[in-house]
């Protein structure tokens, strides 16, 4: 029979309450991203009194004796301002030239939609149609531009890049020209003789004309690219000692907070029902947001540690010492949650005595190895670029002279793999690395 009737149901669930994800939150943010979030709690909570200098411990040491000793500076204070980009750059060029209006609009117009290497892959005749003038006036402005320091900028493929840099060189080989104007495809496979051949000259001039053309710039907008450095502070020190090691905590990452006094007596019955009400909930997220700050401390201490237990022989050897580790391997040996791990270690810095890391830079996959254990993939990655550091460059190594060579060492890499992890570094293949004059 249908009808409605009660009955109890017993079941377990994981609420996430606003506390429990705002505790998620903290641990996931970085030092620098700590210190804004908790400034602007204590702005919006009047009972959270927040303390932060960047002095002393943080950074500075106190100079000269006594009370009148003065601070060092923080040196993020002297660090340099942001410098203008390439367009800004070139609109500074532009503007000495005297050019007609619609000329230096246009000229303007093609500095900013010019790529990070300089150059220019819009057709004219779109620029022409967006700015709705003549096509000549575009073509006279690309000229403008293409005119300005350093010479290569505004060009539209590799090979007007190398000419505009070889007329404006006096100083330019014989021949250059013709080798970068029609034969770009024979000089990068290295046929010297074809290219001799073809332009009827010796091959030992063709041989100074390619030497003098791998001198010029194929990217010239890097010279005017804005350089931003990326300031690191570490958020916790790795110190090694004779026969063991230390973490520590960085100054920043221990922000001091605590409850004002003067809002006290506002938490006590006898003030009115509406204060005392917003008061005490303003004391509760206060509290709540410590624990949070010293939870988060705990844990980073906790992983940090527990990191550097697995990783005592990168303390010792640097690099090469990386041990194969994963989310689960501190997981398991802190019976704490991979996700718990993860958020503790996203936008972290380590300060070591091999220099500053990322604490994601531990966690690497492993390699096995002819005794039946396995090799970190960044130590292996290290020696890759070693091998090819020493080689011959007339004789480059393949990939799988390479493959060969970590075998050797007792390390099993296929070649596949080691083209791999040749490419995640960056690094050419043994044709574009031979020295083929």
């Amino acid at each position: 029979m249908l009808g409605y009737q009660l009955a109890q149901d017993q079941r377990l669930k994981l609420a996430v309450t606003p506390e429990l994800k705002q505790s998620i939150h903290i641990l996931s943010l970085s030092t620098d991203e700590l210190l804004q979030y908790l400034q602007e709690q204590a702005t919006e909570n009047p009972v959270l009194e927040f303390e932060f200098s960047r002095s002393r411990e943080a950074f500075g040491k106190r100079t000269g004796t006594g009370k009148g000793g003065a601070m060092t500076p923080d040196p993020l204070w002297c660090a340099a301002a942001k410098e203008d980009t390439m367009e800004e750059k070139l609109l500074s060029q532009l503007r000495l030239l005297s050019l007609p209006s619609d000329v230096f609009k246009a000229a303007a117009y093609l500095a900013g939609n010019l790529n990070e290497n300089g150059y220019l892959n819009v057709p004219l005749t779109e620029i022409a149609g967006n700015l709705k003038v003549a096509e000549t006036v575009v073509e006279m402005a690309l000229e403008k531009l293409q005119s300005l320091e350093p010479a290569g900028i505004g060009c539209r493929d590799l090979r007007e890049c190398l000419i505009l840099q070889i007329v404006r060189d006096p100083q330019s080989v014989p021949y250059a020209f013709e080798i970068a104007d029609g034969y770009l495809s024979d000089a990068a496979g290295g046929n010297l003789g074809r290219i001799a051949s073809a332009l009827r000259i010796p091959k030992e001039q063709a041989v100074r004309a390619l030497q003098y053309i791998r001198t010029l710039n194929p990217r010239p907008g890097l010279d005017l690219a804005a350089f931003e450095p990326q300031y690191v502070v570490p958020d916790m020190i790795v110190e090694r000692y004779a026969d063991s090691f230390s973490v520590t905590l960085h100054a920043m990452s221990r922000p001091k907070l605590s409850i004002s006094e003067e809002y006290r007596k506002w938490a006590e019955p006898r003030s009115s029902a509406a204060a005392f009400s917003y008061v005490k909930d303003c004391f509760r997220s206060a509290e709540w947001l410590m624990r949070c700050v010293e939870m988060r401390k705990t844990t980073l201490l906790k992983v940090a540690y527990a990191m550097m237990e697995e990783q005592k022989a990168f303390l010792d050897e640097g690099i090469k010492g990386i041990r194969p580790m994963t989310l689960s391997t501190i997981s398991g040996k802190l019976d704490m949650h991979e996700s718990t791990v993860s958020r503790a270690i996203r936008g972290k810095y380590a300060l070591t005595p091999h220099g500053v890391f990322p604490l994601k830079y531990f966690f690497a996959a492993g390699v096995a190895t002819s005794n039946g254990g396995s090799a970190s993939s960044r130590m292996v990655k290290a020696r890759i670029k070693e091998l090819i550091a020493s080689e011959d460059k007339h004789r480059p190594l393949s990939d799988q002279n390479i493959a060969d060579a970590l075998f050797s060492e007792g390390i099993r890499l296929s070649r596949r793999a080691v083209t791999k992890y040749r490419e995640e570094l960056n690094i050419a293949s043994s044709p574009g690395r031979k020295n083929k004059i």
